[in-house]
């Protein structure tokens, strides 16, 4: 049986990396791109995360989510290689959508999406995630239930942490709490940046993602109505950030910007 699969996605970062694989191996006939902003004014709690944002973190963090959202998005539309460039040449359908949840809803339940996978920064409703027929399962960068929530990597290499996990699971109403399907970890080296580990775990979450696309099936048999409670870490503060630097860690390092394929 083939599945019609909708991508929810947000050009940040990893986004590339996580869902290419899939779109580059699957038919494209049953395939459905709907792109939604990182950040709109109209969303409360997207001003709400700004404004913690601003007030809570440090420079540092804001920096390097700059260079995760605004300078990847612009470098890629300049160099032509955004998830909308790959898709027109696989001959996918996209469709660009605000965060109007109905719209998002309405467009999903249209197109009778069975599997919708979430791969953005926003957080979606339940009404979202039965709008797809079968399941929506979201990408998360890593091990669930020990560390839900933002910028993982960053606690990871904090906490001295050895492997970064990328794992698909089921998404529900409660963030990062559905039962995880597929999971898998690299080695987190001392001498690597923050952005290496980042750009190296979203490789390993897109081959976990097309391996569980590829042949949903033998998973959706399986019972996935358990919930766990994950651990939710908070964005990291000036504190934070010192220990980190105090922990001889970087965030990104020179040689990551023609090392790592970013853009």
């Amino acid at each position: 049986m083939e599945y019609k699969i909708g991508f929810l996605i947000s050009e940040f970062l990893p986004t590339r990396n996580i869902v290419l694989k899939s779109l580059s191996g699957l038919n494209p006939d049953k395939l459905k791109i709907y792109k939604i902003p990182i950040y709109s004014p109209q969303k409360k709690s997207n001003n709400k995360l700004l404004l913690r944002v601003l007030k809570d973190t440090s420079i540092r963090y804001i920096g390097f989510k700059i260079f995760d959202t605004i300078i990847v998005r612009l470098l890629r539309s300049i160099r032509r290689t955004r998830i909308d460039n790959y898709a027109k040449k696989l001959k996918i359908k996209t469709e660009t959508l605000t965060l109007d949840i109905s719209e998002i809803n309405k467009a999903i339940s249209r197109d009778k999406i069975d599997i919708l996978v979430l791969s953005t920064n926003q957080i979606v409703p339940e009404s979202t995630l039965n709008s797809a027929k079968i399941i929506a399962v979201n990408v998360h960068l890593a091990k669930l239930p020990e560390y839900g929530g933002l910028f993982n990597q960053f606690w990871l290499m904090v906490e001295g942490e050895e492997r970064s996990y990328a794992c698909v699971h089921k998404a529900s109403k409660n963030l990062d709490a559905g039962q995880v399907i597929l999971e898998d970890s690299v080695e987190i080296r001392k001498e690597q940046s923050l952005l290496n580990l980042y750009i190296q775990t979203s490789i390993l979450a897109g081959d976990i993602l097309y391996k569980f696309l590829s042949n949903p099936g033998i998973y959706l048999d399986s019972n996935l109505s358990t919930e766990t409670t994950p651990t939710i870490r908070g964005l990291p503060n000036r504190k934070d950030m010192s220990i980190f630097k105090k922990n001889s860690l970087k965030l990104i390092k020179l040689n990551d910007l023609t090392k790592i394929k970013i853009f």
